[in-house]
């Protein structure tokens, strides 16, 4: 798996639009209130960690997991939906997915804090 970590992106876009480029250096960058669709949401401040390789192949496996649901897919991508993103590749996804819970948390926990508060 090593192999396919070093050639492939992934990112994840939760449902307010904080982005998160995901590599062995995991990085946060939120949604400023100027680019919010409110103009009152802020993600709060960036943040960028070094991950280990299990904990990227554990990031990963979610995020496969994630495109492989077919029952969470969605074709387009409504307002407060997840994005997860392999090598350009856009995969929408319900708010209520399960493995969406766990990769936001799987995420927080590597970037010592809690998830970014909702709109």
């Amino acid at each position: 798996m090593g192999e396919r970590l070093a050639v492939t992106r992934y990112a994840y876009v939760d449902g307010n639009n904080n982005t998160y480029v995901i590599r062995r250096r995991l990085e946060y960058i939120p949604i400023t209130k100027a680019q919010s669709s409110s103009g009152e949401y802020s993600g709060g401040e960036p943040k960028a960690v070094e991950i280990s390789e299990a904990q990227l192949a554990e990031l990963v496996a979610l995020i496969d997991r994630i495109a492989a649901d077919t029952a969470n897919v969605l074709a387009e991508r409504p307002m407060g939906c997840g994005t997860v993103v392999r090598d350009g590749v856009r995969t929408f996804f319900r708010s209520s997915s399960p493995w969406k819970r766990e990769l936001e948390r799987a995420l927080a926990g590597m970037l010592g804090g809690a998830t970014p508060q909702r709109e």
